[in-house]
């Protein structure tokens, strides 16, 4: 929505309507400002910097933490063709799991 309403300013000031086909990211091309997503990202990246920065003992940091090593463990799983929703039964079974790890 933030996104909307700063492109619909943007058209508003430089007196560009939805006749005149113009692209948002022409638009934002030549004011030069970054699109949203651009914006976003950098924050996201900011945030996560500060975030390694803490020392281990902060709750944050420990989430992160869990996170990133949740996500990449999901990630691992789908390389290896096994469904994210059925990982916890399957690795109870231990010859089965060993199997489909060792590929």
């Amino acid at each position: 929505m933030l996104h909307a309403f700063m492109m619909r300013h943007l058209h508003s000031i430089m007196r560009i309507t939805w006749m005149d086909k113009v692209s948002n990211k022409d638009i934002l091309d030549r004011k030069g400002l970054p699109s949203m997503d651009d914006l976003l990202i950098r924050k996201n990246v900011q945030w996560t910097r500060h975030l390694m920065k803490m020392t281990p003992d902060r709750l944050a940091k420990q989430i992160l933490n869990c996170f990133l090593i949740t996500e990449r463990a999901l990630k691992n799983l789908k390389l290896r063709d096994i469904k994210t929703d059925s990982w916890t039964s399957l690795s109870q079974q231990r010859d089965k799991w060993r199997a489909i790890v060792k590929g």
